[in-house]
């Protein structure tokens, strides 16, 4: 044996082999059983594991909704430094679309009741759609990949780790509710009415998680248990909107967990007694989810599935078809979701614009901010374009945390044993994120400029409401690179850094300009190179060079996945 012999020998012996890599990522039981000590009590080993599991996710979402809600504190007091009047707002209180969408008007005269009734709702669905997607991941999800099966290999029953479960998630609905309250406070909007916030939303989102953990024991597949509970979310919002409706119709809102907020009115004349099914609600759903927990095995539902059916075969020949047929429902549900926000949107820019006419304090807001041309209608559509942009880049970028998602569960490793280079696999998921993303944009586009037709405007047509979102289409593409990079070289963070830099480079080109921020700052945003399009010219440089950007680092994100290792949670 040569010495080059000998030494490559010795190497490959040192070397870990594929297997063994595996086995420390393959699950995050194995991961995390280092950590715990020696005699641990495995139920306490069972609630930090799924501990670790939340605690990423609700941290962001804690800060996201914070943020969110300083900001909008920030741009009332800005705007109005001397409080409202009580007719500045008046024309809303017999808009239809207006309380339906928003909901009836209430203590607007405060930062808080503003805040409440102008973003309250959209933190709802935040705190909603993020309590649904993480409970029928820990519940079903880790159960589809079979790794439930390594944590009631113990001395632990399912309805006890059920259980922990839900104690952990419902303290990160407090633990969400806590920052919207300390934001609240810190903002100078009073202890009272930040503190009904904070329960109020905290309370939101225990519903929903419950509502999941319950749907999670009826269907066998995760997807199909998110989609339940995504159902009953959007009957609590049509719900809301009827009860917000008219006056004789408000008793539908105590029907909605979406309702009870408006029932609450944290900075107007309070009702502690919205707080009640609050409370009670998600803790009879938890009950009801760790007892039907009881009656049905490890990987089993207590609907009827779709085994001894024919095996649905199509669409299963290529990894980009398999990503499509995955993802589609979950497509589909954002187009109609955007689509009907878009159309609302649209109904009301009319209404808008009449309201931005009468009011002077706005106007100045408006001006300081650099946005004089949005006190126009075509103006006005260009910011619900960038808007929508905004969604459908988060949308891409949650589109590459399925590809996260199908390599934390293992499934990956099985489709890249078999003739399937890596390029291919992330490609074909890269592909279908940005072809996705454009889809959103045509439909809610389309939508949109339905929302102003139906309200019987002619000043926007169908090419201007469709300019107005696809000027967005540069920003979805880098940031659909970013995500196709992070992915590459920091998996783990595949989510959390284009959505932050997605929000963030937002919230500067907002707050920016008022704040007498430095133009590097302002420009390090790529939303403040979008022109305001259909009221200005497509800006064509800056739309070429992101376009660019982003293909540049999906190459590089391509590339890393290439020469990486594959990562388990």
């Amino acid at each position: 044996m040569t010495s080059a012999t000998h030494h490559g020998a010795h190497e490959l012996a040192r070397r870990p082999s594929r297997q063994a890599r595996r086995a420390r990522t393959a699950s995050p039981a194995r991961h995390l059983a280092p950590r715990i000590a020696q005699g641990a009590h495995p139920r306490r080993t069972v609630f930090t594991l799924y501990v670790r599991l939340t605690r990423r996710g609700a941290l962001l979402m804690a800060a996201s909704v914070a943020v969110y809600l300083g900001v909008e504190v920030a741009s009332y007091s800005a705007a109005y430094p001397t409080g409202v009047s009580p007719t500045q707002f008046a024309m809303f209180l017999d808009n239809p679309a207006v309380r339906m969408m928003q909901g009836v008007p209430n203590g607007l005269e405060s930062a808080g009741g503003f805040t409440v009734w102008d973003g309250g709702w959209i933190i709802q669905l935040l705190v909603a759609v993020w309590a649904l997607l993480t409970t029928s991941r820990i519940l079903r999800g880790e159960e589809d990949v079979e790794r439930t099966d390594l944590v009631l290999a113990g001395p632990v029953r399912a309805t006890h780790a059920t259980a922990l479960s839900l104690v952990v998630l419902a303290a990160a609905a407090l633990l969400i509710g806590v920052a919207a309250t300390v934001t609240m406070l810190a903002s100078g909007t009073g202890l009272r009415g930040s503190a009904l916030l904070g329960l109020g939303l905290a309370g939101v989102t225990a519903t929903f998680a419950s509502v999941a953990a319950v749907t999670s024991q009826l269907v066998n597949v995760r997807r199909r248990a998110a989609a339940l509970a995504a159902g009953v979310l959007g009957v609590a919002y049509v719900l809301r909107m009827v009860g917000n409706s008219t006056d004789p119709r408000s008793w539908v809102r105590w029907t909605t967990p979406l309702g009870w907020m408006d029932e609450l009115k944290p900075y107007g004349q309070a009702d502690p007694r919205a707080l009640l099914p609050m409370l009670i609600v998600p803790v009879l759903l938890a009950a009801l989810a760790v007892t039907l927990r009881a009656r049905r095995d490890i990987g089993g539902a207590l609907l009827a599935t779709e085994a001894g059916r024919e095996p649905h075969l199509r669409r299963l020949g290529s990894p980009i078809a398999f990503a499509w047929r995955s993802n589609r429902a979950v497509l589909l549900g954002w187009i109609l979701g955007l689509g009907a926000y878009a159309a609302v949107m649209g109904a009301l820019i009319s209404t808008m614009i009449d309201w931005l006419a009468q009011d002077q304090s706005y106007q100045k807001l408006m001006a300081d901010l650099g946005l004089d041309q949005a006190l126009t209608t075509l103006g006005f559509l260009a910011m619900i374009g960038a808007m929508m942009g905004v969604a459908v880049a988060l949308q891409v970028a949650w589109r590459m945390g399925a590809a996260r998602g199908e390599e934390e569960s293992g499934r990956v490793e099985a489709i890249l044993a078999r003739p399937v280079s890596r390029l291919r696999w992330l490609g074909g998921h890269a592909l279908l994120s940005f072809l996705g993303g454009a889809l959103l944009l045509v439909a809610t586009g389309t939508a949109l400029w339905l929302g102003v037709a139906s309200s019987g405007s002619d000043e926007i047509t169908w090419d201007n409401a469709m300019r107005s979102v696809l000027n967005a289409l540069p920003v979805v593409l880098l940031i659909g690179g970013l995500a196709v990079l992070t992915f590459g070289l920091f998996p783990r963070l595949t989510v959390a850094v284009p959505v932050t830099v997605t929000v963030v480079g937002y919230l500067v080109t907002l707050l920016g300009p008022a704040l007498s921020w430095p133009d590097w700052v302002l420009n390090l945003s790529p939303f403040t190179h979008l022109a305001l399009v259909p009221a200005e010219p497509w800006g064509a440089t800056a739309g070429i060079i992101m376009t660019c950007l982003g293909l540049l680092l999906l190459g590089v994100g391509l590339l890393g996945f290439q020469r990486r290792d594959v990562v388990g949670s």
